[in-house]
């Protein structure tokens, strides 16, 4: 395991050693604190997943416009919404 040198602000500190106290989830500042870490991690790797789908669906979107005669100028917001419900209809959401 590397050891990572943190600054933390002492309002935080001491939120933390009362917490700590108070519940007696943790024995340590430190388990807290790599705790608080793994589940972040965890939670931006969930996020970046979601938003390479959402970012993978919008190109299919955009193709999808493209071969229904879009020109390339923005769609009017009825275009739109017809393409997102059929969109979503193929992808089986809808």
């Amino acid at each position: 395991m590397k050891m990572v040198t943190v600054a933390v602000d002492e309002r935080f500190v001491k939120s933390i050693d009362a917490l700590i106290d108070s519940t007696g989830l943790y024995s340590s500042r430190s388990e807290f604190l790599k705790d608080a870490i793994r589940k972040n991690f965890e939670e931006m790797l969930k996020s970046d997943k979601d938003l390479k789908k959402i970012h993978e669906g919008m190109k299919e979107l955009a193709l999808l416009s493209k071969k229904r005669g879009n020109t390339g100028k923005m769609p009017t917001k009825q275009e739109r919404n017809e393409f997102a419900k059929e969109f979503l209809k193929e992808k089986g959401w809808l």
